[in-house]
């Protein structure tokens, strides 16, 4: 369903994506890992059309995003860092500014919100209450719910459970599971590892921006290498 090849971004002297590969496909989970300043979020943003990348491919359903980068906007669901919500205004009246946003509307946008709450586990006593009262993990879900109003194939997850306690991150970690039933495929980044073991099919390391392992989880991990002794030993190799 996805796929880049040699993805580059430089930014002057600062190559922050160096060669990028790798490919998910529907109903799987890529956790994509590295440290802080590795290149994740650039990869993200290049995928998600928000920066264009310098070289390589980016290809949805084999068809070239870079010169066409609409045939992705429309079937993609983005999870940034930052909440993307009205504190002002209910968990509700959210989910419908983006489902418009999205040109959802009438009879469809009341079922895609009924759909999107049951995914998301909020019931809607507490979506008609206002975000301004929303604990960190129910504003993290609700921010994913935002994102699948349009029922999109392919979903980025920039750090989703970043900040949360363990059960907001369980939650969160259920809904993406919900999600990978449903057979999208997704793009999960984060930096706990144990959650992401828990549910990847396949695993994309990046250090310095560049990928320097990409396989299936089955592949990459035995009953005696966890996902971070994983990490650990790719950047001693380089």
């Amino acid at each position: 369903m996805l796929e880049l090849v040699d993805v580059k971004k430089y930014f002057k002297n600062n190559r922050a994506v160096d060669g990028v590969s790798f490919h998910v496909g529907k109903g799987e989970i890529l956790a994509l890992i590295g440290a802080n300043g590795a290149g994740k979020t650039t990869t993200l943003s290049m995928i998600a059309t928000l920066i264009k990348p310098d070289s390589g491919g980016i290809y949805f359903d084999r068809q070239d995003v870079i010169s066409n980068p609409e045939l992705l906007r429309n079937n993609l669901g983005y999870v940034p860092q930052e909440i993307a919500l009205y504190p002002t205004l209910s968990g509700y009246d959210n989910l419908c500014f983006w489902g418009k946003a999205n040109h959802i509307y009438g009879k469809r946008l009341k079922q895609r919100i009924d759909e999107v709450s049951k995914i998301i586990n909020m019931e809607e006593a507490v979506l008609n209450k206002k975000i301004s009262s929303y604990s960190g993990g129910m504003k993290r879900r609700l921010n994913i719910g935002a994102a699948l109003l349009h029922e999109p194939m392919l979903i980025i997850m920039d750090e989703p459970t970043v900040g949360l306690d363990v059960e907001s991150r369980n939650q969160i970690l259920d809904t993406v599971m919900e999600l990978k039933k449903c057979g999208a495929a997704i793009v999960y980044s984060g930096h706990y590892m144990e959650e992401m073991e828990k549910i990847c099919d396949k695993i994309c390391i990046i250090d310095k921006g560049k990928c320097i392992l990409f396989g299936s989880k089955k592949e990459l991990l035995s009953e005696n290498k966890g996902l971070e002794q994983l990490l650990l030993e790719a950047i001693r190799r380089q």
